[in-house]
């Protein structure tokens, strides 16, 4: 009883992981798009239209030797990188995605309509030569794009993924769609909640229900994964950022059935992120941490947080004020060796 009360206190106890605060703008500027670039740096995608590299050592100067565009962006969502291009997803009702080649010679604006109307762009993915681009519905059905030459030419996917009423996709932090094992596969929000896939690069879709809260901005916000089976949703209500009810759903049969987490996250979420037998999740109330496939999580900080990435070593959290929290990757005991 002594030892078990012991263990008790030292989990109650326990001091949390040290952070580290990266500040790269003033007070007004915030990321929704944060990616891992390199061995030093992080790629940030800002609320004002700008794109930076971010140093992850705090002791030293922001980077700021990307190549500049020559393009008026209002606010980019999402990025992404092959071998070819960098990508920047512009959302707001007129999207485009801004393409420029790794030697700072092309810098390209493709827009993008559906029904040859504008598009409010979600997110983007991309795999090699793969692209998967997810955008709101429009007449009746998303706007779903793909390219299959590593983004050198872009097209509207054959298969038709019909709406429901109200509803749609998030760009709360460009993770509601992805590419995996070669799946394009997205979740939607509103009042419907949808995991939906495409198993043959968009030309057919499936779908399955998603059991959160019905309302107009309810919903899944965020998706991230282990593999094509172990699968995690994140979302709720931002209008209502304290309610944790229905903010936290996971799949263990690649999407065909989810189950509400047992001890769920600290509200509402607006990013999941999966890494080395961990994921994260974070929002307006804090991050938090499940180390069982989003059965049941436990909270790090209660910082208003946006989106996170992650290297080998760090997890890095995009925050409003301008700053970013690096923090030490938690190890999971559970996770073979030479796992994802």
């Amino acid at each position: 009883m002594k030892i078990l009360f012991t263990l008790t206190l030292l989990f109650l106890f326990a001091s949390p992981p040290k952070i580290a605060i990266l500040t790269y703008g003033k007070s007004s500027i915030h990321a929704r798009s944060i990616q891992n670039f390199s061995k030093n740096e992080i790629l940030l995608g800002t609320n004002e239209g700008s794109f930076l590299l971010v140093s992850k050592n705090a002791k030293k100067p922001v980077s700021m030797y990307l190549p500049k565009t020559k393009h008026l962006i209002k606010e980019i969502r999402d990025a992404d990188k092959n071998e070819a291009y960098l990508f920047f997803m512009q959302s707001n009702d007129s999207s485009h995605l801004l393409r420029k080649d790794w030697e700072g010679k092309e810098d390209i604006l493709i827009p993008f309509t559906h029904h040859g109307k504008p598009v409010f762009l979600d997110g983007l993915d991309v795999q090699d030569s793969l692209g998967f681009l997810l955008g709101d519905p429009v007449d009746g059905d998303f706007a779903l794009f793909r390219t299959l030459n590593h983004g050198e030419t872009w097209e509207a996917c054959p298969g038709k993924v019909k709406s429901q009423t109200n509803e749609a996709a998030y760009a709360a932090s460009g993770t509601t769609n992805h590419i995996i094992g070669g799946d394009f596969v997205f979740v939607s929000g509103g009042d419907k909640s949808r995991f939906i896939w495409s198993s043959d690069l968009g030309q057919t879709w499936k779908s399955y229900s998603i059991p959160f809260e019905s309302c107009p901005t309810c919903g899944a916000y965020s998706m991230s994964y282990k593999n094509r089976q172990e699968l995690v949703v994140v979302g709720g209500d931002y209008k209502r950022p304290n309610e944790k009810k229905m903010t936290c759903f996971y799949s263990t049969d690649g999407g065909l059935t989810w189950n509400e987490s047992i001890i769920r996250p600290n509200g509402y979420r607006s990013c999941v992120y999966y890494a080395k037998g961990v994921y994260y999740a974070c929002g307006t109330t804090g991050i938090d941490y499940s180390t069982n496939a989003g059965i049941t999580w436990n909270s790090i900080s209660s910082e208003n947080a946006l989106s996170m990435t992650a290297d080998n070593q760090y997890l890095y959290v995009s925050c409003v004020g301008g700053k970013i929290l690096k923090l030490k990757l938690l190890k999971n005991k559970d996770i073979k060796k030479g796992e994802r």
